[in-house]
């Protein structure tokens, strides 16, 4: 059928018609959902941050001071650090690989890079080499460091062992108290955040002993890394930390061994069906399109989503037969989770900090979940994303009792070996407008988090001065870690490590 004139020029005025309403509706939309109308991919406006930080101060006000802490201090900030200009080889390597802002720029443990490789995994993704470094113990771990005195686009800059944070002397000034954070990427914190918690701990600790008229320096040092277990935080604490003289090891990870669904079956789990905010590609424009997240809004609130959690099937949780739940015994190898394996990572801190005159410090570990946690559909998505995709179909309460579960283990460690434990999980708000996800706090989150621990440490730090045991001085013949020795950026090409696997 030929259509006449008339109506082709109809069907256009109409195609145009209806375009030009939907990018009236996407704006429209955009502007009453609070995202920005100059992006192509949907970005919070600028006032969300402000409201978290509002929250964060009153939330402040309820933490107990430790002696000697000025309150003011809350609101200050450690000097910017410079950043370092990235050069040449890296900027070349960001652009030949735009989807990836992390892993192109890690130096890997070569044993790692071969096992992973050789097992046919996807780790390193479409990368055709990669970093690595020769480990100083025969074995994978830790699986990964980063490059010193780079900074990658949307990173922090790293120091001169590659860690987040100034530079440290490889042999501990006199007069100087040495704090090490370690954990994974709840330690680092967001690359994109201007200070990381340990940062913060740091600048505050230094006030609190000018005002409190101590004449020593505290240096905190933040060897977390992303994604990492704590098979990899051991050696770290092992290969570059005992070697620097700390004195104080502040463990703080809970998320990358939590495998809660272990011991739990259900029934007709096929008849329940996530959340579509909970799956980022059910919809087409999800990423792009205000229009479409709110049509998927609707389709929620059709299934009954308000919010709450969506419904699930019920879960049957099979305990292991001896484990005491309530009270632990941490040396107990029927522990659920992956946690007979954290407590001998934990022992083996200890025993390496204990035999260089550190100490080991177990934090209890935060997560943001508990029955009937309501979430914003709109201020709260990735927070709903992380525990209704990742975990799903485990229930909030049974997340809920396996993280408290996992922090009586940490507590009941800490313990029975006499170690300091910071129970920030006990008294941090379960107050999403603090968190990006469930366990990663934004920047107000991570204020409040770090002012907590300046209230745990501070005792700890005032006692150890006072006894006399601190500041501690370098230990004869220590210059520090070997595990830092060059040559620095040595590459493999993953094809000829392929092609070497037996």
């Amino acid at each position: 059928m030929i259509l006449s004139a008339g109506w082709r020029l109809r069907l256009a005025v109409s195609a145009i018609s209806l375009a030009v309403a939907a990018v009236a509706a996407e704006g429209a939309f955009r502007w009453i959902d609070g995202y920005r109308l100059t992006s192509w991919s949907l970005q919070q406006a600028a006032d969300t941050p402000q409201r978290s930080i509002e929250i964060d101060r009153t939330s402040r006000t309820t933490v107990p001071l430790a002696p000697g802490v000025d309150p003011a201090w809350f609101d200050l900030d450690p000097a910017v650090r410079p950043r370092v200009p990235i050069d040449e080889e890296l900027r070349v390597r960001a652009e030949a690989y735009p989807e990836d802002s992390i892993t192109p720029f890690l130096v890997f443990n070569r044993r790692y890079v071969e096992e992973r490789v050789c097992a046919g995994s996807d780790a390193f993704g479409r990368l055709r080499d990669v970093y690595v470094f020769d480990p100083v113990e025969p074995t994978q771990y830790p699986t990964f460091r980063h490059l010193p005195h780079v900074n990658p686009p949307g990173w922090f800059p790293t120091n001169n062992f590659g860690w987040r944070g100034p530079d440290v002397s490889p042999r501990k000034p006199a007069g100087t108290i040495r704090i090490a954070f370690v954990g994974a990427s709840t330690t680092v914190d967001a690359f994109g955040v201007p200070f990381s918690h340990p940062e913060l701990v740091e600048h505050w600790l230094n006030l609190w002993m000018r005002t409190n008229k101590r004449s020593y320096r505290v240096e905190v040092i933040n060897a977390g890394r992303t994604g990492i277990d704590s098979s990899s935080i051991a050696a770290i604490v092992r290969q570059e930390l005992a070697p620097l003289d700390v004195d104080l090891v502040v463990f703080y990870e809970g998320a990358n061994q939590f495998w809660p669904g272990q011991i739990v079956s259900y029934r007709f789990g096929r008849l329940y069906r996530k959340p579509t905010t909970a799956e980022r590609t059910l919809l087409i424009g999800d990423a792009t399109s205000a229009a479409v997240r709110r049509v998927e809004r609707l389709i929620d609130r059709v299934r009954g989503g308000n919010g709450l959690e969506p419904l699930k099937p019920t879960l049957t949780v099979h305990w292991p037969e001896g484990v005491d739940e309530q009270h632990p015994d941490t040396s107990d190898r029927r522990l659920p989770m992956d946690l007979p394996r954290v407590v001998a990572d934990l022992e083996n801190m200890r025993a390496t900090l204990e035999a260089s005159g550190g100490e080991l410090a177990v934090s209890s570990f935060i997560w943001l979940v508990h029955d009937q946690l309501r979430l914003d559909p709109k201020r709260h998505r990735e927070i709903y994303r992380y525990l209704n995709s990742n975990y799903w179909p485990l229930t909030y309460a049974h997340l809920r009792r396996m993280s408290d579960f996992q922090n009586r283990v940490f507590e009941s460690y800490a313990r029975a070996h006499g170690l300091p434990l910071i129970d920030i999980a006990r008294s941090f708000p379960q107050d999403p407008d603090l968190f990006d996800d469930a366990i990663h706090m934004n920047a107000a989150g991570l204020r409040l988090q770090a002012w907590m621990y300046l209230q745990a440490l501070v005792p700890i730090v005032d006692e150890r001065i006072r006894s006399g045991r601190w500041p501690r001085a370098a230990s004869d013949g220590v210059d520090g870690p070997r595990a830092f020795v060059p040559p620095d950026r040595q590459k493999v090409v993953l094809a000829d490590v392929r092609r070497s696997c037996r």
